[in-house]
């Protein structure tokens, strides 16, 4: 079946074209496309065939906006165009034309109402249909939610994305390990920079213990071991990073689905995915 576009980019032109009264643009750009029989709605053709009737009127070809108003009332027998928005003359026109051809009209008028009135019996009969199945088989007693999850979770800390993915457990482990990570490389550079920059800590050349100045060797000591605590702690930190990065990505699902099923009192949760 071939898709219909709902609003052709034609029609739009010409419709633009038309109400800055360019005739001659709006008729040079739908008799082409119109000869083409592009599949329309009913109301695209409709709206295209009047567009095109006006102005070849308003160019004086009145056979040619004769033709576009047969093709119309081919449509639509029963159209009539709303004197508010069209001319008076161009009214009386299309009354006119629409009156020479009215004994080829009415059977395709009441053509057109067998089609309406087969349409409304189906859906009718459709609707009848799904009624006794609903009254047979009760209420719908499963409803469905529908969970969309967010990409940019994946590259986040803390376990973001485990507890994206229900993995409350794994998240947490992550996010807790991280934390202490951080927080020891922080107190190492706090610590690290009061022993630096504690001005009664230095030496000089020549006192005990102060071979390489300005820290005493015990404080250089320090210092190494700090400095050792403060990478292993960074190095820990962007490692539990990277797997977080790493597992979210590997588990991760756009779009989850929750079946609900009440039956049976206490109901029961299918899980399902839809990539």
């Amino acid at each position: 079946m071939l898709a219909i576009a709902a609003h052709p980019p034609e029609l739009k032109r010409a419709r633009d074209r038309c109400e800055f009264g360019a005739w001659a643009d709006c008729a040079g750009t739908l008799r082409p496309w119109l000869a083409k029989e592009p599949p329309l709605a009913d109301e695209d053709a409709v709206e295209a065939w009047r567009l095109l009737g006006i102005a070849e009127w308003h160019l004086e070809d009145h056979d040619q906006a004769r033709a576009a108003f047969v093709n119309l009332l081919s449509v639509d027998p029963d159209y009539t165009l709303d004197p508010f928005l069209v001319p008076p003359p161009i009214v009386e026109f299309f009354d006119r034309v629409k009156r020479e051809h009215e004994e080829a009209l009415a059977p395709l008028r009441e053509r057109k109402r067998e089609l309406r009135e087969q349409l409304r019996l189906a859906d009718e009969a459709k609707r009848r249909l799904l009624l006794e199945e609903q009254a047979r088989t009760g209420p719908p007693t499963k409803v469905v939610r529908v969970q969309e999850r967010l990409y940019v979770f994946n590259w986040m800390p803390l376990g973001a994305g485990q507890f994206q993915n229900g993995q409350r457990a794994k998240g947490t482990a992550i996010a807790a390990g991280q934390l202490v990570a951080g927080m020891v490389n922080l107190g190492a550079i706090v610590f690290h920079n009061q022993i630096a920059d504690d001005r009664g800590r230095l030496c000089t050349a020549g006192q005990p213990g102060c071979s390489r100045p300005p820290y005493t060797d015990s404080d250089r000591a320090l210092l190494a071991r700090v400095d050792a605590v403060k990478y292993v702690s960074a190095a820990l930190f962007w490692a539990l990073y990277a797997y977080g990065v790493w597992d979210a990505h590997k588990n991760y699902v756009p779009i989850v689905e929750t079946e609900i099923s009440p039956r049976g009192g206490g109901g029961t949760l299918k899980l399902g995915v839809e990539f």
